[in-house]
């Protein structure tokens, strides 16, 4: 499967990435506030690493992730 840059949406359906994987939303570069440029930014780093990783490697960078969640 080819994952691409206009794959990595937020909760509201908009792009995180611009066509070449740059951090921006609406997939317009340097476009979003501080936290939709740091979304950006790991979106942009997921789609630039994971490629190269196994599906073990995944689960731990999402463990990771699972860290910094929050329950309610």
């Amino acid at each position: 499967m080819d994952i691409k840059p206009e794959q990595f949406l937020d909760r509201y359906g908009r792009r995180v990435l611009t066509d070449e994987g740059i951090p921006g939303v609406d997939a317009k570069e340097g476009m979003g506030s501080t936290t939709e440029v740091m979304k950006g930014a790991v979106a942009a780093a997921i789609y630039a690493n994971c490629p190269r990783l196994n599906n073990a490697q995944l689960d731990e960078i999402i463990s990771w992730v699972q860290l910094y969640k929050t329950t309610l």
